[in-house]
């Protein structure tokens, strides 16, 4: 029998052990330019995650990267997209304990994307295609001690790779598809592994009562390797003035561990300069006896008419 008790340090969970880590890309959409208009997007989200397991708490706080996206109008209803964003997450900070095997196992880094693409204007659609690059590095330390005896094993690993995407998006609907990926996993010195990432498809429904917008996104990630899962996904949204509420439901592709969390965010008009939007996210993870709180703020500023005004 396992007694897990983890500290988490820098982007951590205890269910990112396995697999490639945590996916980090879900219910995602790129920032995209719209009135012929440069937007330039800057986000932070420092994090809070608390574990508890049989009465035991452990809890940190730390802060993700800065993430930059830009969408630049270029001619005849075409925009450029280029931006930087994580996907995979393999950070964690772990106690094993069973009987009087001590095992601590720490894994910091994980699976960055660069991405670039287009956006083509036809009416009230507009359509998009991606091209990502995929790297990251990560380092698992293993520490086995039995009484006065103790090993320690340092298992180091890079990842390059690609993925694409494609879509559609108007004011009623929006279709994504993402397929043609693959990582390469590289294990120190020389040993590779080719890992084939799963096609996503997410599918998105807007409307509005009286006043009030709201929307339903589903999405489903298909894996081919039978050791992950292909989860179905959704998340729920409506919105007031500048004010938002989703909840969504984010089963994990590593098995059995299964999300909700609640967003809210605030739009905040920046005058003759673009929006601050706030949003605070309360998360449920869970697995078996062992529960995971996740608490986020993110911050993300999006500067636009400075570009415009500039222009004129």
């Amino acid at each position: 029998m396992l007694n897990i008790l983890s500290a988490f340090l820098i982007n951590a969970s205890v269910f990112s052990v396995g697999g490639i880590g945590e996916d980090v890309s879900v219910f995602r959409a790129p920032l995209v330019s719209r009135d012929n208009i440069t937007r330039i997007g800057f986000a932070l989200d420092p994090e809070y995650t608390l574990l508890n397991q049989a009465g035991e708490f452990r809890g940190i706080f730390w802060t993700n990267p800065l993430k930059l996206s830009l969408a630049v109008p270029v001619t005849h209803g075409f925009s450029l997209m280029v931006g930087n964003l994580e996907r995979f997450n393999q950070c964690f900070d772990v106690y094993l304990e069973s009987g009087a095997l001590q095992v601590h196992t720490v894994g910091q880094g994980g699976i960055e994307e660069v991405y670039g693409g287009l956006k083509k204007t036809l009416g009230p659609v507009d359509i998009m295609a991606t091209g990502s690059y995929l790297f990251g590095s990560a380092r698992e330390i293993w520490t086995y001690s039995i009484e006065t005896y103790r090993l320690v094993d340092t298992f180091s690993y890079r990842y390059q790779g690609q993925i694409f995407n494609l879509g559609l998006r108007h004011q009623m609907f929006s279709v994504f598809f993402e397929g043609l990926g693959e990582v390469r996993k590289i294990t120190m010195p020389s040993d590779t592994a080719l890992i084939d990432l799963p096609e996503r498809l997410s599918i998105g429904i807007y409307a509005r009562a009286g006043e009030l917008p709201f929307g339903f996104v589903y999405e489903r990630s298909f894996w081919n390797d039978e050791v992950y899962d292909s989860p179905n996904r959704f998340k729920a949204m409506v919105s007031r003035g500048g004010l938002g509420l989703a909840y969504y439901y984010n089963p994990w592709y590593l098995g059995a561990v299964t999300e909700h969390a609640i967003d809210v965010d605030f739009a905040i008009p920046l005058r003759d300069v673009g929006a601050a939007n706030v949003k605070l996210v309360f998360a449920l993870r869970s697995k078996e006896g062992v529960r995971e709180m996740r608490f986020v703020p993110k911050l993300t500023f999006v500067l636009n008419e400075i570009f415009a005004r500039r222009r004129k």
